[in-house]
């Protein structure tokens, strides 16, 4: 499949995605609805710039094939990617992880699990370097509680903290 055709398919359904989750958002009190309002119109805002961004390759592709004298399907575009295989282990430990940071979330508490999981997640997916991987999960952590508990004065998961 065509690269631009699978980003499109990827943008159509962030947006579908999103819309769910903009209709969702009028379950939410209404101050607790603002941040994830304005995420949603921003994950729309990219989804639109993929899907122009795709079309416009798309016709600069099929202008060039023209101006060359060349059947549409005649030669492979140079946007065609070779992708490397999925890595399934690696994939289902990652999925694991995820679980078992959600089942951990509530008994362990939020700020005692979370660092724990981004340094883990990093370190597993092999991300970046050590001290940097420190510096995101400090600066993530310091970001949600600020605007969490602080700004938006929203109930956070203290688990062992309370």
């Amino acid at each position: 499949m065509k690269k631009s055709i699978r980003l499109m398919i990827a943008s159509i359904l962030a947006i579908i995605f999103s819309l769910i989750f903009y209709f969702n958002t009028f379950k939410l009190p209404a101050v607790a609805a603002k941040l994830p309002r304005i995420l949603i119109g921003l994950i729309i805002l990219l989804a639109l710039g993929i899907m122009i961004q795709a079309y416009v390759s798309e016709t600069k592709i099929a202008k060039a094939n023209r101006i060359q004298n060349k059947e549409p399907g005649e030669e492979k575009d140079d946007s065609e990617e070779k992708f490397e295989p999925i890595n399934y282990r690696q994939a289902i430990i990652f999925t694991i992880m995820i679980a078992a940071y959600i089942f951990l979330l509530e008994p362990i508490g939020y700020f005692i699990i979370t660092p724990i999981y981004i340094v883990s997640t990093y370190i597993f997916l092999n991300a970046t370097k050590v001290r940097n991987i420190v510096f995101i999960s400090i600066g993530f952590m310091a970001f949600v509680y600020f605007l969490f508990v602080v700004f938006l004065k929203l109930p956070i998961p203290m688990g062992l903290l309370q």
